[in-house]
């Protein structure tokens, strides 16, 4: 099956639509999800940077959701019904919305999960959706620069940094499994050879924590063991435990 461009809400059919839908659908519970967990976030917030920066990414998330409404919307589809499906924030990121220790790891651990999969949205095939997430992945770049941020201040204390190790290894099979979704498949095979993504979750992931795998080795971070990632039936390729065995 050859890639195709689908340039309007009409022209998205079939299986196309259904499997087009079905990731619309995890971004837009990723994104209202991650628009409370900033909103909520400013209460527990340390200093006025870090609550102005956490009411900025709310406002920046909430319009990244708006702008899943209005693609729903263009299908036929009432966004408020969708919502109504989704599991609470704290629930659907596994997240203590009034720890501000989990909120930073949140900010390190999330956000550049998401940006990797709006990276292959902005390419795909369903041109409306593609042509929405410039925007949206220009802000989250700033949030994961936050992130980076967080986890070296969080580094300079010894005991603080113990607790910011603990929860990410909790937090990280979590973001894997809601970010990312299943690694392979006939999904998986099927979103990329229609272009509704360009590259393989596997190849996704893969990239998403090399990337991280520098900043952690410079704070001395570590992987989670792979026990918790098989605890949460999070599924990992042969190549994606390479990459966590090689910082454990």
């Amino acid at each position: 099956m050859a890639a195709i461009t689908v340039h309007s809400p009409q022209e998205a059919q079939g299986e196309y639509r259904e499997m087009l839908v079905r990731l619309m659908t995890r971004q837009f519970y990723a994104e209202t999800a991650t628009a409370e967990v900033f909103g909520r976030s400013i209460a527990c917030a340390p200093t006025l940077r870090e609550k102005f920066l956490a009411a900025e990414f709310a406002s920046e998330e909430a319009d990244h959701s708006e702008r899943l409404c209005k693609l729903f919307r263009e299908l036929g589809i009432d966004p408020e019904e969708v919502h109504r499906a989704r599991p609470s924030a704290a629930q659907f990121w596994s997240l203590d919305l009034d720890n501000w220790l989990q909120i930073a790891v949140f900010n390190f651990t999330v956000d550049r999960a998401g940006s990797h999969q709006i990276m292959e949205y902005r390419d795909s095939s369903y041109l409306p959706w593609a042509m929405e997430m410039g925007a949206v992945l220009a802000d989250e770049e700033g949030h994961y620069d936050n992130g980076i941020e967080n986890l070296r201040e969080f580094a300079r204390d010894k005991a603080v940094f113990a607790e910011f190790q603990r929860v990410y290894a909790d937090m990280l099979p979590v973001t894997l499994k809601r970010a990312f979704g299943r690694p392979s498949g006939i999904d998986n095979d099927y979103c990329v050879a229609v272009g509704l993504k360009r590259h393989t979750t596997e190849e996704i992931v893969n990239n998403y924590l090399a990337e991280m795998l520098g900043y952690m080795r410079e704070c001395g971070l570590k992987f989670p063991p792979l026990a918790a990632f098989d605890k949460i039936g999070a599924e990992l390729l042969p190549s994606t435990r390479a990459i966590l065995l090689s910082n454990q």
